[in-house]
């Protein structure tokens, strides 16, 4: 009996110990950090937003945050704008949004900032309103990179720049689609023997980017070139080309951002060139600038080297913007390592 009653009074011992430490709170024993920043996602169903999730993750990480996402389904307009609201009430320290739709997510970004919390735009750049701080491709700069090697492409083939090209947008909500768009028409102007048609493939769906293709093959067969705006919509055309019987290069096929499977479209020859997003230099440069944004540090304009890459930090009338400019990728340079396609999914 006098052992039960001893045994009964070291387990109440621990018992204490255990509630005295709960009551200290288990972030004492955690690792401390600056506090916490939210990353609002997209999407998850491509390379390119699965692989910005995870260095995101690791650069604020790296840099002394705890860090939280929320994913916005299949690019779900609605989700993400309450997602934003249940973001406001945890208070973090900042919110990194990489936006389904441009327009729609104004609204919440004024709340965060009437609040105090600052906002940081990825990759998807916001105009209509002020934000903190953005890091972007230079989408437009895409846009004429990619015009300039289909240029070239064509004049390959005809000996001068001339012939059908179908240029496939994602989604209009997005401004990585719309600047990709616009820089590749202003740098087209200049060639009036091409006759350029532009589709669009709501919610940067690939299913849809294909049945595109394929209705439009119906009515053109002879087209010279394909432009979707991203890889995973390729590699849906591709098989639109296989199935009709197009050998490779017959059609030529023009991309962008650099993901792993577009990489190997290119190296199988069903992608001609394709134009990278510089997606870990982005992801790099919030972490750059992430203590000064959260403290509300001026932030200097000028040139800054991201990984690498001779990048420039503008004031725009939404915030202050770094452009990390992309690299054209063809068979030739398809393997250089320093093309995050090539860093990850191995």
């Amino acid at each position: 009996m006098l052992g039960k009653i001893r045994l009964i009074g070291k387990v109440m011992l621990v018992l204490s110990g255990v509630c005295f430490l709960l009551s200290m709170g288990v972030g004492s024993f955690a690792k401390e950090t600056k506090g916490l920043v939210i990353y609002l996602s997209p999407n998850q169903f491509d390379e390119f937003q699965t692989t910005a999730s995870m260095f995101i993750r690791k650069y604020v990480e790296d840099a002394g945050y705890e860090y939280k996402e929320m994913v916005a389904g299949n690019e779900d307009v609605v989700l993400q704008l309450s997602q934003l609201e249940n973001a406001i009430v945890l208070n973090p320290v900042g919110i990194i949004i990489a936006a389904c739709d441009a327009s729609a997510i104004v609204v919440g970004i004024e709340k965060a900032r009437g609040k105090g919390i600052p906002v940081i735009v990825f990759d998807r750049t916001i105009k209509e309103t002020e934000v903190d701080f953005s890091s972007v491709a230079g989408c437009k700069r895409i846009g004429i990179l990619a015009a300039g090697e289909i240029a070239r492409l064509l004049k390959e083939k005809y000996g001068e720049v001339k012939g059908t090209v179908l240029s496939i947008m994602g989604d209009p909500g997005d401004m990585y689609t719309v600047l990709i768009e616009e820089g590749f028409q202003e740098t087209m102007a200049k060639y009036p023997n091409v006759e350029i048609t532009t589709k669009i493939a709501y919610g940067w769906e690939a299913s849809k980017a294909a049945d595109i293709t394929d209705d439009w093959l119906v009515a053109h067969p002879d087209t010279d070139l394909l432009f979707p705006h991203a890889e995973h919509m390729a590699a849906a055309i591709t098989s639109v080309l296989e199935t009709r019987g197009y050998k490779k290069g017959q059609i030529i096929h023009v991309s962008t951002a650099g993901m792993p499977m577009g990489l190997d479209l290119v190296r199988e020859g069903w992608l001609q060139a394709t134009v990278e997003q510089p997606l870990t230099a982005q992801a790099k440069g919030v972490a750059m600038f992430l203590d000064d944004v959260i403290s509300k540090k001026k932030i200097e304009t000028g040139k800054y080297t991201v990984m690498g890459f001779e990048s420039e930090l503008v004031m725009q009338p939404y915030g202050p913007e770094l452009r990390i400019p992309g690299s054209v990728i063809t068979l030739e340079n398809v393997d250089d390592p320093k093309f995050w396609g090539n860093q990850v999914g191995k």
